[in-house]
């Protein structure tokens, strides 16, 4: 059968330009993958419109729009979700534009598509105490409670994402002064993040118990499950999942959050720096963020750090002489002969 323009030029686009010209990370490829999935099963079901029979004189602006709505409420997707498919589709119209300059207005068209307002959330994360419970929990008599431990130290200490943390390679890791985790980022960026002396010795512990150290396991998972395969999202949330399930029942009395996902583990790495006076920069350089108003939100969020800004510019504009009410008796006995 011969290839459409549209199955060719979205070929080219997920093998060849996003990991060769774009350099970005495995995910984002199969984000983007994901997303083109999802449109080609709206084209089959809702237009009838096989994949192999596919080209952009099919597509239109509108058809996009169409498609985003049904996302929305035939696969009950929130609003970022829907953003996140419309950015993937904005970048292959995008390339799409010199590939084909023909359609070079219908991808304009498509590229005007605004992404949907959403409104912001709060960030959630754990008080110092609530994240000191947690961390108790692990049975350290026992080889898991202690992978466990230095999974949940290391995902915090360094403030990583999920995926950085499953990707992590024994190599990765530097136990001589200075301690360092070297963590790779989103489009394959690479950081350098320094980790306590606690951390650096439950992992040192850690590596040693199970032979991470010996020659020839550098790029050995750090982490890796029963199968010797690295962790999965799913896994990593299991650990941190039971655990403060754990942490409830023995502190029945102190107040968690309903549930703890690894996202959150990072945002409590930020509010505690944040909490502790450490500049936003040097925050936003340890989360391996590119813009340093992205790291902005956990100023906004932080009431503590509000609170002392409002008490360091407070004036005392409430005076000891001000009269005190049951001393004007005269006014009192007026109120009372007026109520009879």
């Amino acid at each position: 059968m011969r290839q459409t323009d549209f199955a060719r030029t979205l070929t080219r686009f997920l093998s060849e330009y996003l990991p060769g010209q774009r350099n970005v990370s495995t995910n984002t490829i199969k984000s983007y993958r994901d997303t083109f999935k999802q449109l080609l099963i709206f084209c089959d079901l809702e237009l009838n419109i096989k994949p192999e029979h596919l080209r952009f004189d099919k597509i239109k602006a509108d058809t996009i729009k169409d498609f985003l709505n049904w996302l929305e409420k035939t696969r009950k997707v929130g609003i970022n979700t829907r953003n996140q498919r419309l950015a993937a589709i904005h970048s292959f119209y995008r390339y799409t534009q010199s590939e084909h300059p023909e359609i070079l207005l219908e991808c304009q068209r498509i590229l005007g598509i605004p992404f949907k307002k959403r409104e912001n959330k709060t960030v959630d994360y754990l008080s110092q105490d609530n994240l000191k419970y947690i961390l108790e929990q692990p049975d350290t008599a026992k080889k898991r409670g202690r992978r466990d431990l230095t999974i949940m130290t290391t995902l915090y200490d360094t403030g990583a994402r999920v995926q950085e943390l499953i990707d992590l390679k024994t190599g990765d890791v530097r136990l001589t002064k200075p301690a360092t985790i070297t963590l790779t980022g989103k489009g394959n960026k690479k950081r350098c993040v320094p980790i306590m002396g606690k951390t650096r010795n439950l992992l040192e512990n850690y590596m040693n118990e199970n032979r991470l150290l010996e020659n020839g396991n550098q790029f050995h998972p750090l982490f890796y499950n029963s199968n010797r395969l690295p962790f999965t999202r799913p896994g990593i949330t299991y650990i941190l999942e039971k655990h403060l399930k754990q942490a409830k029942e023995t502190y029945s009395k102190v107040l968690f959050p309903e549930s703890l996902h690894p996202h959150m583990v990072r945002h409590t790495k930020a509010m505690h720096l944040l909490e502790a006076d450490v500049n936003l920069i040097y925050i936003r350089d340890l989360l391996g963020h590119v813009n340093v108003t992205t790291t902005e939100i956990y100023l906004r969020a932080n009431t503590e750090t509000k609170r002392k800004a409002l008490e360091s510019v407070y004036m005392e504009v409430v005076t000891q002489d001000i009269p005190v009410w049951d001393e004007d008796t005269n006014l009192l006995n007026w109120l009372q002969e007026f109520c009879r």
